[in-house]
């Protein structure tokens, strides 16, 4: 069984071409799965840092509707000091006023650390808000791309599926039963050059025989991997 080692060459590059644009295929939509999924990501970090700071303003709402409820009991107790009617209810009352004081102070260093915190859940929101929208601009930009290049990619692989069918349809009867057989499952894989007297396959040196075969454009599979190998262009084959 003889085959050309140009016509083994043709059909590898043909076979390379084609895995070439199915990965092209492939890759188009792994890109949009990732630019998507990383807007749903700056979403979800977009909902967190609002709800962040939705929570920091409630708590600063609190604290400061607390502070005024206290000045305006402090304001009314010291109203009472003037009409305290014996010392132990005049005592109470500044202990009163002095506790709710304290409280406030408190109160005070509580809505101050919250403002501060509000201005950062505030940045943190703008930030999140800013990379969202890079990343839907982005997803844009990739589901355009994709998009648009996907018929011409369908058409280039029908147009590359043609030109093996015809490649195979030229190849010997007898050889072609076998190359079909590993080219079904193996694509791409199905032929290896010989580099030197090394398969390009799994790069396993290859015996001296086999190298005659080759010369003589005999059918020669790698004993490794089971790949049909070529010799590389330039290697002239002996006469047979």
């Amino acid at each position: 069984m003889r085959i050309t080692a140009e016509a083994l060459r043709e059909l590898h590059r043909i076979h390379r071409q084609l895995t070439d644009l199915r990965d092209r295929l492939e890759r188009g939509p792994r890109q949009l799965r990732a630019t998507e999924g990383s807007v749903k990501k700056m979403e979800a970090d977009l909902a967190q840092a609002k709800e962040s700071n939705t929570k920091t303003r409630l708590m600063v709402d609190d604290r400061q509707l607390q502070l005024r409820e206290r000045e305006m009991r402090i304001a009314d107790l010291d109203a009472k000091l003037n009409s305290a009617n014996s010392n132990r209810e005049y005592q109470a009352l500044k202990e009163q006023i002095a506790a709710d004081r304290q409280a406030n102070s408190v109160l005070e260093d509580e809505i101050l650390e919250g403002l501060e915190k509000l201005d950062e859940t505030a940045e943190k929101v703008n930030l999140a808000d800013s990379n969202l929208a890079k990343a839907q601009q982005e997803a844009a930009k990739v589901r355009q791309r994709v998009e648009g290049s996907r018929d011409q990619l369908e058409s280039e692989l029908v147009r590359v599926q043609g030109e093996l069918e015809e490649s195979e349809a030229k190849l010997p009867a007898d050889f072609r039963t076998d190359y079909q057989r590993i080219a079904k499952s193996r694509g791409e894989e199905t032929l290896a050059q010989v580099d030197g007297e090394v398969c390009g396959g799994c790069f396993q040196r290859i015996t001296s025989q086999m190298m005659n075969e080759l010369y003589l454009s005999n059918l020669v599979t790698c004993k490794s991997c089971g790949c049909i190998l070529y010799m590389a262009e330039g290697r002239t084959p002996r006469s047979g």
